[in-house]
C-alpha cells in the first residue's frame, strides 16, 4: 500500500475516534484520535521533509 493512502486511512480512523469520543464523551476515544492523527502526520511524511529553496541569487 501507498504511504499517503495509508496516512489518509489513520487521518479518516483518527477523526471518526474523536467524533465518537466527544459524542460518547471517552477520553480513551480521544486519544486514540490523537495517536492516529500522529501516525498520519509521520507517514504523510511532507511536514517533516525541508524545505526545497528555489529562490536564486
Amino acid at each position: 500500500m501507498n504511504k499517503k493512502r495509508i496516512s489518509m486511512i489513520f487521518l479518516v480512523i483518527g477523526m471518526s475516534a474523536l467524533v465518537i469520543g466527544m459524542i460518547i464523551d471517552n477520553t480513551i476515544f480521544s486519544y486514540a484520535a490523537i495517536v492516529f492523527v500522529f501516525l498520519s502526520l509521520i507517514l504523510g511524511g511532507r511536514w517533516m521533509r525541508p524545505r526545497k529553496n528555489n529562490r536564486k541569487l
